[in-house]
């Protein structure tokens, strides 16, 4: 074989998934790509106080969007550029459009609607609202990839709802007043748009490596905010940035973005849309967590209940199939 057939042979290997890996590899991967998900929902739920606690005094919505998404593409491209492995990877052409709605919905559009009602409503009722993921996605999923969910990972999807909703009606109610409703209007969009990305990106995800996918997602979606985020970027004053502005802006750029990003692109190689989505129920536990240790809130029984219903879900989620 020539130089040229081997390396399109180590395109098409590295790009994608074309063998079956032993029972072992396969629940070893598992056990990772469910490692990355715990570690992207602790990365998103930190995130709710730390964008919060920027908004509006030290910066905007559209001014962080603006940072946020131009800060991962330079991250993502650097990294593939410098590895001459990660250099030679392409999309191929048939994929482009799946590609462009993907980068909008899960950079652009999905960015846009979670800062501006995060900016009108408080963290709790963010997290909350969220919570619907995992149903949107189950049924997202059925509907347009045909997925069959298990009735053990049915199960434990209830018991998660059921731990969200206990702390919806007795924990956290909903602020349903003013500026929030019109916050809340904007996480429910944005929550329903995210689950679409799970499930319409799923099929990338699985095909082509993270990096390349992360390098091409965010060069879109940052051509997609820029109409919307340039103007007011313009007007940012760096020079007055404190440590903490300084801080939070690199937490959402590096750890809320290119690193929750990343394990979640790792974790849809491995895991269905339902399940990757499941972890958003971690979430209201997360704030409620940060709350309770940074914010001085009381730890009731509602907490703990929630808790129990939300790690409970994960265990039966998780649960690997018996091989028979």
């Amino acid at each position: 074989m020539n130089k040229k057939g081997q390396n399109s042979v180590f395109i098409v290997e590295t790009q994608v998934n074309t063998f079956s890996p032993p029972q072992n590899s396969m629940v070893k991967h598992n056990f990772r790509a469910h490692l990355s998900m715990l570690a992207a929902t602790l990365l998103f739920g930190v995130n709710y106080w730390i964008a919060k606690g920027l908004m509006p005094n030290h910066l905007v919505p559209m001014q962080i969007i603006f940072l946020r998404v131009l800060g991962t593409l330079i991250i993502s491209w650097a990294i593939q550029l410098s590895i001459k492995e990660l250099r030679i990877l392409r999309i191929e052409r048939a994929d482009y459009p799946r590609l462009v709605i993907s980068s909008l919905l899960g950079v652009a559009i999905n960015q846009m609607l979670f800062f501006t009602g995060l900016n009108h409503t408080t963290p709790v009722d963010a997290a909350i609202i969220n919570s619907v993921n995992p149903i949107l996605v189950l049924l997202f999923a059925a509907w347009l990839l045909k997925e069959k969910v298990s009735s053990t990972k049915l199960a434990g999807i209830l018991l998660g709802a059921t731990g969200a909703m206990i702390l919806i009606f007795f924990g956290n109610p909903l602020s349903l007043k003013g500026g929030h409703l019109y916050g809340n209007i904007f996480i429910v969009a944005n929550t329903t748009i995210w689950s679409l990305y799970l499930v319409i990106s799923k099929p990338l995800m699985v095909k082509y490596n993270p990096i390349l996918l992360m390098r091409w997602i965010f060069l879109i979606g940052f051509i997609g905010v820029v109409p919307f985020t340039f103007q007011q970027a313009l007007q940012i004053d760096f020079s007055s940035f404190d440590s903490f502005t300084w801080f939070a802006v690199l937490y959402i750029i590096i750890g809320t973005t290119f690193l929750a990003y990343f394990f979640i692109t790792y974790s849809l190689k491995r895991l269905s849309s339902s399940v990757v989505a499941y972890y958003t129920y971690l979430q209201p536990v997360l704030v409620a967590v940060i709350g309770i240790m940074l914010f001085a809130e009381r730890i009731s029984w509602v907490k703990i209940a929630s808790s129990i219903f939300v790690f409970l879900g994960i265990y039966f989620v998780t649960r690997p199939k018996r091989v028979r």
